[in-house]
């Protein structure tokens, strides 16, 4: 199996932060002109926005780098802050699970006491389930695979 690359979708950050980028600014001037707020009013407002905008643009940083590799012999979660890599022994359990929304999500479960979650925010995920899938068998790592797609 060659080592293959999974980028995080940003679309579900990116709209949400750039409407509150765009509704604070509007909002607190829509206030400002209907009321006279003190200067130390206005000076905390404007602290507190940006004070957002750089923890927005640090998550959209963060997410914009984030990424998973799976490869012969490890996962690879790496990100613009931090990588950590798991070999076959480290991974204690792979869950296979759907949500109410026929969503399926993947638990990983890691030696360490760490819970990794892999949603269809990755792209391609049906592309990241094969490879996952197949790590999983080929490493013969405790799962609910088979049981997960009925094949018991």
């Amino acid at each position: 199996m060659d080592a293959q690359e999974y980028g995080y979708r940003m679309k579900p950050l990116v709209i949400p932060g750039v409407l509150y980028i765009i509704l604070y600014p509007l909002l607190i001037g829509g206030i400002l002109f209907l009321y006279t707020l003190p200067e130390l009013y206005l000076l905390i407002l404007s602290g507190i926005y940006a004070v957002s905008i750089l923890l927005i643009l640090l998550i959209w940083l963060t997410a914009k780098t984030k990424r998973i590799v799976i490869d012969d012999q490890a996962i690879i979660f790496r990100s613009l802050f931090r990588k950590k890599t798991f070999e076959p022994k480290d991974i204690r359990k792979a869950s296979f699970f759907w949500t109410k929304n026929n969503e399926e999500i993947v638990l990983l479960k890691a030696g360490n006491n760490k819970v990794y979650y892999l949603t269809d925010l990755y792209f391609p995920y049906n592309e990241l389930l094969t490879d996952l899938e197949e790590f999983i068998i080929s490493h013969n790592i405790r799962s609910n695979l088979a049981a997960h797609y009925g094949i018991n």
